[in-house]
């Protein structure tokens, strides 16, 4: 794999060689001379809408098989998303009434609702298949007597000495288990695009009639499914506002500091709890079976709180270049009445102008703030944070890796992004993509930033065009620009040494309005 941020330079010289940088990318409208934002492209003409793919029900297993997964991968995520809440709850109701503020418990009756996902000996094929270690890869817990122990052994994790803290009642937790399992990153790359941030996932493995953790609440909002087996949950309130929703995970909770349950309930094979961050959990097995369950995490850092923190830095900066106020000198005397030590001065006139002055700059603040940038930093970062997509076997027929595929394109062939989310464009002093396709199944593998294409920025009419239409093929000859900078665009999303983000319309087309197969198309 390159390194991020490698790319070609063409002989047009449309794409510009990216050059290593130190800090977090900024992906903003820069300030000019004049102290006018240089003006966006305009928007990309002649597109037509394309009518929405409605939300099914598509079973994890099913991930890229159907219809809806050729047709709009984000309609794919969304029917994913249905099928793990069932058919009592639409996604709407779900996201409007449950999400971020309570529980919400799916009893399906139905052991064999996750079959085939991952069981039991999904975890021995991967100890015995893959180098995990301890500490990095997988945990040795137990909770006995209102203790909490992690009982990592050093190095690698063998599968005979894992298998035998289990039989000494010790649960076992598996901390990144979509780097080594097809199926758990399958379904983590899907539900990405629907919650458009990363997505995370632990897998527990618990004996009959064991806890492996102590009460505590998480930083990420949760969806349990219980896989085989069953565990027994208790869900508590947070102990305060400040608790609710919360940046940062607890620490282990003692008993008596928790209060009473809110909820007592026993998930059994097939079933599915949902619980937003903030709410303490604690869980364990029944005496007479093991459990299995895979936690889904989602929403780490993706916060108005987290969208504010970017905008507020760049704010400062346009108000310190756009309003004197900003840059006028503090007074010699307001060490004497603000800080801390002067808090106690109520009343103090002097103190009262000073804080007054500074609430009157706190609002004009807002007049400056780009919330518009704050967004594409976090889009940025949700680029950063994703897996790397996983393609089915019939979207790899339509791209390069394929074995009949092409090196390179032509003007004459039809093309489409294969996932719109995995690419983010900003104008800087040249059209930036920024994009995961140098990205791994390992967590930040790829270094501090997303991989990174640069264009000369008369090629932003086109990257947008193409962008926009998903998932409607376009025909190459219709993006706008010159054929020189057509081409470069779309080799440089086509390339083989990295993961390609573009499907060619070269052999089964799928219409987006009707959904009907069109047959076989040529490259000339």
């Amino acid at each position: 794999m390159k390194r991020q941020g490698d790319t070609p330079t063409t002989k047009n010289d449309q794409v510009v060689k990216k050059k290593k940088t130190t800090g977090k990318p900024q992906p903003l409208t820069k300030l000019s001379r004049s102290r006018e934002p240089i003006a966006p492209p305009p928007k990309p003409t002649q597109i037509v809408p394309t009518k929405a793919i409605p939300v099914g029900s598509i079973h994890f297993n099913d991930i890229g098989t159907t219809l809806t997964a050729q047709q709009d991968h984000r309609a794919e995520s969304a029917s994913v998303m249905q099928w793990m809440l069932g058919g009592k709850l639409m996604l709407d109701e779900f996201y409007d009434d449950y999400f971020g503020l309570q529980h919400y418990i799916v009893k399906r009756n139905d052991p064999n609702y996750y079959k085939n996902f991952f069981t039991k000996d999904s975890i021995d094929k991967m100890l015995k298949s893959n180098n995990l270690k301890f500490t990095e890869n997988i945990d040795i817990t137990n909770y006995v007597d209102n203790e909490r122990q992690t009982l990592n052994p050093d190095g690698k994790a063998y599968p005979a000495v894992v298998w035998k803290h289990v039989r000494d009642g010790c649960s076992l937790r598996l901390l990144n288990p979509q780097t080594f399992n097809m199926n758990v990153w399958k379904v983590l790359s899907c539900l990405q695009t629907y919650f458009q941030c990363g997505m995370g996932a632990n897998i527990y493995l618990t004996p009959a009639g064991a806890q492996g953790f102590a009460p505590h609440y998480d930083d990420v909002d949760v969806f349990i499914l219980q896989l085989e087996g069953k565990k027994v949950w208790r869900l508590y309130e947070p102990r305060s506002e400040q608790e609710r929703l919360p940046k940062k995970s607890s620490e282990n909770f003692e008993q008596d500091e928790i209060g009473e349950p809110i909820i007592e309930v026993t998930l059994e094979a097939g079933d599915m709890m949902y619980f937003p961050r903030g709410i303490i959990h604690q869980a364990y097995s029944p005496k007479d079976v093991h459990s299995l369950h895979i936690t889904i995490s989602t929403q780490m850092n993706n916060t108005w709180g987290d969208l504010f923190g970017k905008v507020i830095t760049r704010a400062l900066d346009i108000a310190n270049e756009e309003a004197v106020e900003f840059r006028q000198g503090l007074p010699r005397d307001y060490t004497d009445y603000l800080g801390v030590i002067n808090s106690d001065k109520v009343g103090d006139e002097r103190r009262k102008e000073l804080l007054d002055h500074a609430s009157m700059l706190w609002e004009k603040l807002g007049n400056y703030l780009p919330v518009d940038i704050g967004a594409d930093l976090m889009a940025v970062k949700y680029l950063h944070d994703s897996l790397p997509p996983f393609l089915s076997t019939q979207e790899k027929k339509h791209t390069i890796e394929d074995d009949s595929a092409a090196a390179s394109l032509k003007l004459t062939q039809r093309v489409r992004l294969l996932r719109k989310d995995a690419v983010r464009l900003a104008i800087e002093e040249v059209a930036v993509v920024y994009h995961t396709m140098d990205n791994t199944r390992v967590y930040h593998q790829v270094g501090e930033e997303p991989g990174v294409i640069e264009f000369t920025l008369d090629c932003a009419d086109a990257i947008e065009h193409l962008i926009s239409s998903y998932p409607r093929y376009v025909n190459i000859t219709d993006l706008p620009g010159t054929d020189a900078q057509k081409l470069d665009i779309v080799n440089a999303f086509y390339e083989k040494d990295k993961h390609t983000n573009l499907a060619i319309d070269n052999n089964i087309r799928v219409d987006t309005l009707t959904g009907q197969l069109l047959g076989t198309k040529r490259n000339n």
